[in-house]
């Protein structure tokens, strides 16, 4: 019996020490639907100086709701990716310099997903 109450009491620790998956808030939604379509925009030619200003500012406020759950992960994962962001912004016409800086940028993201993404189906995703 008292095997059985130990077992028991280890597994709501366990129980209590694992967090659930959860549903991303909407503007986390938004944040990661922006930063998608603005590397699309940089790949195709289109407007990157535009769109790689438009991801720092994006990445600024991913970074802080990452803050905000104290993940070094997620916030050197939104470093990297300013980072490259901002080498974009500056490369003007330089092709390879942006094909080389949105590795940067795709690491970084890659970092944060790996970690804190959940792929649930084709369409949707949550954070772990």
């Amino acid at each position: 019996m008292k095997a059985l109450k130990l077992t028991f009491a280890a597994l709501c620790l366990t129980a209590a020490m694992c967090q659930a998956d959860e549903v991303p808030p909407p503007e986390h939604v938004k944040w990661m639907k922006d930063l998608g379509a603005q590397m699309g925009a940089i790949r195709k030619g289109a407007d990157v100086e535009k769109n790689a200003t438009d991801m720092q500012a994006t990445l600024k406020l991913v970074g802080a709701w990452w803050k905000g759950r104290n993940s070094e992960v997620a916030m050197n994962s939104c470093r990297e990716s300013f980072k490259g962001a901002a080498a974009i912004a500056k490369a003007g016409d330089d092709k390879a310099a942006i094909a080389a800086e949105m590795k940067l940028v795709g690491a970084g993201c890659k970092g944060c997903h790996d970690a804190h993404r959940v792929k649930i189906s084709d369409t949707e995703n949550k954070i772990k």
